[in-house]
């Protein structure tokens, strides 16, 4: 049976959470704001970031539900700069709480959608982000893909193990 644009999107989301999860599930308590020079994204604006990325996304399609704190936009937003400083940003409890709520939320919101949702235009409201609802999830699990690279250069210099 071949499987739907929604279904492969769902599915391709939910596995890079997965992989994000694997990455950060043995993080050392006190490296969450580990860089190994300042350019780099540390694991605790990671995943303020997706965070802030479901936001913006769940704002753009009109989900409701998903927020993050007013101080994550300056935290963790887009043109959000890294600091080393792990007194400057929320602890990672809470974080990691948001980051998984969003999720949660826009993959409930997901699997309700039909197809009729997941086709509407978003060109312009995302900034040519996105063409259309679906291509807007597909971006995002593209998206997270990428800062999962970020994570993995970060652990290979905390000589933590791959996870595959």
């Amino acid at each position: 049976m071949a499987t739907s644009s929604k279904q492969y999107a769902d599915t391709f989301i939910r596995w890079t959470r997965i992989v994000t999860l694997q990455l950060l599930n043995d993080w050392p308590a006190d490296k969450w704001t580990f860089q190994r020079t300042p350019e780099d994204n540390h694991a605790l604006w990671v995943m303020g970031h997706l965070a802030m990325t479901d936001a913006w996304l769940a704002g753009e399609i009109g989900i409701t539900g998903v927020s993050v704190p007013e101080s994550y936009h300056k935290l963790f937003g887009m043109g959000s700069k890294p600091g080393a400083s792990a007194t400057d940003y929320p602890s990672a409890a809470e974080v990691r709480g948001v980051f998984s709520e969003c999720r949660g939320a826009t993959l409930a919101w997901l699997e309700s959608a039909t197809p009729e949702q997941l086709s509407v235009s978003l060109k312009e409201k995302s900034g040519g982000f996105a063409d259309d609802v679906l291509d807007a999830f597909l971006k995002m699990a593209w998206h997270e893909g990428w800062h999962c690279g970020q994570l993995g250069t970060l652990r290979r210099a905390l000589g933590l193990k791959s996870i595959f």
